[in-house]
């Protein structure tokens, strides 16, 4: 009977230790390793595209600085007012902020965070100034905010990207292989995890190390 692999989703990494530091992304980690202890800023917006790794360093800094998490979806009015009612000298963190829908709560979270002297973490996948917003006040206020950029991925970080997710599945990739899968795919992070997520669920044998003859049939 031939044995089929389950196609478990992969849960998300919060730890240091599995963030891929390469010359793509070592400017934003270290500017956030100084922030805002050394780097005298409110607000900050973190910047690069889907599957960069925003979401995974901001969880590094929150988790630092012992940050409160709003996520887009769930950020209101009443959840802002309720957090810092109290607060004074805290950190938060907006995931997914180019996504926020209601311009007026976006200016008041701005507002409350200038106010209280507490400091907002923001990531976006294109810089504050290139957000569709009609409201100028708040297109006034978001062009005060430092931006941060996480890079595209080069030939060195995307191969060690690939071979840390393999690894992370408990994958062994020689080099032979981390170069064959980096030369067919696509120049991009989201690129990245499609296919190291179709290796991962499309094996049979996992019990050896990877080998071209055994992932040449997915491209």
């Amino acid at each position: 009977m031939r044995q089929l692999p389950l196609p478990l989703s992969w849960s998300f990494s919060k730890d240091v230790k599995d963030f891929v530091v390469s010359d793509c992304n070592r400017y934003a980690f270290e500017w956030l390793e100084k922030w805002p202890l050394k780097i005298h800023s409110q607000v900050v917006c973190l910047v690069g595209e889907a599957g960069a790794g925003k979401t995974h360093l901001a969880h590094i800094w929150a988790d630092k600085m012992g940050a409160k998490w709003f996520r887009n979806i769930d950020i209101c009015y009443e959840t802002i007012s309720n957090e810092f009612e109290r607060v004074s000298n805290e950190f938060f963190v907006l995931d997914d902020a180019d996504e926020v829908k209601d311009e007026f709560l976006l200016f008041y979270l701005f507002n409350v965070i200038k106010s209280s002297g507490a400091y907002l973490l923001m990531t976006a996948k294109d810089y504050p100034n290139a957000w569709k917003l009609g409201l100028e006040d708040i297109r006034s206020r978001l062009s005060t905010v430092d931006v941060v950029q996480i890079h595209k991925p080069n030939d060195t970080a995307i191969s060690l990207i690939i071979s840390k997710m393999l690894s992370q599945r408990g994958l062994i990739a020689p080099d032979d292989v981390v170069t064959f899968i980096s030369n067919r795919i696509e120049r991009t992070y989201s690129s990245i995890s499609y296919w190291v997520n179709r290796i991962d669920t499309s094996l049979i044998d996992r019990n050896h190390k990877l080998s071209i003859h055994s992932i040449k049939s997915l491209f």
